[in-house]
């Protein structure tokens, strides 16, 4: 069977979609052809709808598979509307936001069948009877709607086992466009799950949504779930030999330390097998100073923190994620001291979060002082504990929700006119903030431009040309030598000076 698989990254940072290089790899073991649509205009492939039926129609897929994030839910209502045009096979869609909200999904004309959770078995099993002609109305993890006008709502197999499964095939996407955009790091991710239950993540809901479909009982336990260590290095092996010019694995996993008792044994394959630079997330109450040497040893050179938010109130009430701002310090501190460069993730725009806890989250960056930070606007993803809190307080613009296809640029929630200007300006200039906290040379400067732009007023701050700005100051400060943080590729990411993040980037 032709399986056309469909990813949207539109207008948002590209990367590789783990689902559906594990699925790719599953359906070609059973010698069904795989093909990908990468929709991303970052790579060159953005919604051409002419050039796009010429691809559907040269790969003529006997079905067509969708991997769905919320944030691009208007490109492939778009997509679909052309779709139906010429294409009249069945039309599969699956990921994040179909598990959270499949008769939502469903209800999308051009939707056939939705994947609930996990997809591996299901779509093996789903294609292998079309193949043969049989009845599929009653495979487990997919959803029908039925001629009588009601949903077909077959309950969900158990959660896939990872050792069962083959490596990634990483080469369903165009890895000599993509890596250049990454820096010549390899995107990995050894497992799936997480212990942690923040409000603004699908984690907790996602293990509810098993717990009320799966025939089996469900605990958190099961979610948290490993790949073989043989199968990782496989799976780097593979992308290594074919693009010798990557330079770093990232591991994408939540929170790498995770999984306690598959590091030692992976260390040490790594090490001997692959032998390359690393970088993992890291959260930070899970992290000393013996961690510290372990993961120096295997060969990471970078960490990234949650730090989420430098409020105690909004980490804890709000976020649910009770991490203190001392802990976040100890690891920063312990990463330094092992010359370890820094990431620190933040968000901002939640609800009930004042313009002076947004602040706090600056000044804590600025006293951690990370190598790199991203701050990232809050978005409420469908059904989430967060997103239930903001659907009660009636904060949810949802036409402006549609409009946004990420999570790096502004809100969608109704707050008022004064703090949405600030949410605006902070976004775009949030490292002039911290460059005014850290109280060395930089700060004066950057104090001032902070003084300017809080008396803007909104038109004005329409027509000001921040980005050319930065470059100019940044300009100056290195001129001078002098420790500050600049924008880097895009709003939501700044990259300290001097640091070796900035020696590697530049």
């Amino acid at each position: 069977m032709r399986v056309l698989f469909v990813n949207f990254n539109l207008n948002s940072t590209p990367g590789i979609n783990n689902g559906l290089a594990i699925l790719s790899s599953v359906l070609k073991k059973k010698n069904h052809e795989v093909r990908l649509l990468f929709l991303c205009n970052e790579l060159g492939y953005d919604l051409d709808f002419a050039r796009i039926k010429k691809d559907v129609l040269d790969s003529r897929p006997d079905i067509i598979g969708i991997s769905l994030m919320e944030t691009q839910l208007k490109h492939m209502k778009a997509f679909l509307k052309n779709l139906r045009k010429y294409y009249k096979g069945l039309v599969v869609c699956g990921g994040p936001h179909p598990t959270m909200n499949p008769e939502d999904v469903l209800s999308i004309k051009g939707i056939d069948v939705v994947c609930v959770g996990e997809g591996e078995g299901a779509i093996l099993e789903f294609i292998e009877a079309l193949k043969a002609g049989r009845d599929y109305k009653d495979i487990k993890n997919l959803w029908f709607n039925s001629d009588n006008g009601k949903i077909i709502k077959n309950r969900l197999r158990f959660f896939t086992s990872l050792e069962t499964l083959p490596p990634e095939d990483k080469e369903l996407f165009d890895l000599d466009k993509l890596l250049p955009l990454k820096n010549y790091q390899l995107e990995v991710m050894l497992g799936r799950g997480c212990m942690y239950q923040c409000t603004y993540c699908i984690n907790k809901p996602f293990i509810e949504q098993y717990r009320q479909l799966c025939e089996n009982e469900i605990t958190a336990k099961d979610y948290m779930r490993v790949k073989k260590s043989c199968t990782v290095i496989e799976e780097i092996k593979n992308s290594v030999l074919r693009h010798p010019e990557i330079k770093k694995i990232a591991f994408i996993d939540d929170d790498f330390l995770m999984y306690t008792n598959f590091a030692n044994d992976f260390f040490e394959k790594y090490k001997k097998e692959i032998n390359l630079p690393f970088m993992c997330n890291i959260n930070p109450v899970s992290f000393n100073v013996s961690k510290g040497h372990l993961l120096k040893e295997a060969g990471c050179d970078d960490i990234r923190f949650g730090v989420e938010s430098g409020s105690e109130r909004v980490k804890n009430d709000i976020m649910k994620r009770p991490i203190r701002n001392r802990s976040i310090i100890s690891a920063f501190n312990i990463t330094k001291k092992l010359g370890l460069m820094t990431s620190s993730f933040n968000m901002i725009g939640l609800p009930t979060e004042t313009k002076e806890e947004i602040l706090e989250t600056l000044k804590l960056n600025a006293a951690i002082g990370p190598d790199s930070m991203k701050v990232m606007t809050f978005y409420p993803f469908k059904n989430t504990p967060l997103y239930d809190v903001c659907r009660e307080m009636d904060l949810i613009d949802e036409e402006k929700k549609m409009e946004l296809d990420n999570y790096d640029t502004f809100t969608c929630l109704r707050f008022p006119a004064e703090h949405q200007l600030f949410l605006r300006k902070v976004q775009s200039v949030f490292n002039w903030y911290i460059n005014a906290f850290l109280e060395n040379e930089a700060s004066g400067e950057y104090s001032k431009m902070i003084r300017d732009v809080e008396k803007m007023t909104e038109s004005r701050w329409d027509k000001f040309d921040h980005l050319s700005c930065d470059k100019e100051l940044s300009e100056k400060m290195r001129r001078k030598n002098a420790p500050h943080y600049s924008k880097f590729v895009n709003r939501s990411l700044a990259v300290k000076y001097p640091s070796k993040h900035c020696e590697k980037k530049r």
